[in-house]
């Protein structure tokens, strides 16, 4: 199965690179996380990210292109129904203070059934698209 989000934002891709790289911190654009934990850089850099509530999600990073604007990770261990999941992130510029995010991830479900982790996946996703137009003036 494969969920996306897309948004385009008023500010640049520069910008909205530095808001959602795989380094930054999740619990600034991510409402679910309480708070994050990262070891390493670049390709092979993991993430333990701890939600609200309790439990945690252990990503890795298996792709980084900075200056492409763009990673992928993998879960490697989560409470969420899935499982083989790859997530994609990419920010594109659109010309002077506009760039478009868009947020994908590939996975299969696990003990639910597909409608139910697309939801799953999708009010994620829909959360950080979000939280990001706080920080950054989303297009209308």
């Amino acid at each position: 199965m494969k969920t996306a989000v897309s948004a385009i934002y008023q500010v640049s891709a520069e910008k909205l690179w530095k808001t959602v790289d795989f380094h930054q911190p999740s619990e600034n654009i991510m409402p679910p996380i309480a708070s994050s934990r990262r070891e390493g850089e670049g390709v092979g850099a993991t993430k333990i990210n701890f939600l609200d509530g309790g439990g945690e999600i252990h990503l890795l990073l298996v792709y980084d292109a900075p200056e492409q604007h763009a990673f992928n990770y993998t879960i490697q261990s989560s409470p969420l129904p899935m499982k083989n999941y790859v997530g994609e992130v990419r920010v594109a510029s659109l010309g002077e203070d506009r760039s478009r995010l868009t947020w994908q991830g590939t996975y299969s479900p696990e003990g639910v059934t597909e409608q139910e982790a697309d939801e799953v996946l999708g009010g994620f996703y829909n959360a950080i698209a979000g939280r990001i137009a706080e920080i950054h003036p989303i297009e209308k």
